[in-house]
């Protein structure tokens, strides 16, 4: 081949190579500008969001107690998926047994609540060993995020 017949191929080259390197040049310009922090990509609630604004220390603490409790709260979360179950099956019915559904209802809203007191239990002991900020930092996590713009509750 000629040096003339290898022009347009070398700037077709030149093109896709720019055209590449732009591409992930823009790409990852786009990656680190629009890197948000941990906290705020994972949008969670409750004792999710807690254990984000807690040392690291104290959310494997937290962790390992919700962890010795799930033996006991099995059952209950067990119970309340099969009361949804039944709730489900009662509202697809060609006949609805309002009676039934009312029970189903009860069920689950029982093995919530239990779950709920087991967890609430677990939350109360970990709080006795947390130093006052750290105790801060979890109410603001559970309870005063989207109250009057977070402000704090005075002391």
């Amino acid at each position: 081949m000629s040096a003339q017949s290898l022009k347009p191929w070398l700037l077709v080259s030149v093109l896709l190579n720019v055209f590449l390197i732009g591409g992930v040049g823009g790409g990852w310009y786009h990656w680190v500008a629009s890197a948000k922090p941990v906290e705020a990509v994972v949008n969670q609630h409750g004792l999710r969001q807690a254990m984000v604004k807690l040392p690291p220390e104290r959310r494997k603490e937290l962790r390992t107690l919700l962890r010795q409790n799930r033996a006991d709260s099995q059952p209950l979360v067990m119970a309340g998926r099969e009361a949804r179950l039944g709730v489900i099956k009662q509202l697809e019915a060609p006949t609805l047994d309002r009676d039934v559904l009312v029970t189903e209802l009860a069920k689950a809203r029982e093995a919530d609540m239990a779950l709920r007191a087991l967890v609430d239990s677990t939350l109360a002991q970990f709080a006795a060993t947390l130093p006052r900020e750290e105790r801060q930092r979890l109410v603001e996590a559970l309870y005063l995020r989207g109250q009057e713009g977070g402000k704090k509750p005075r002391s």
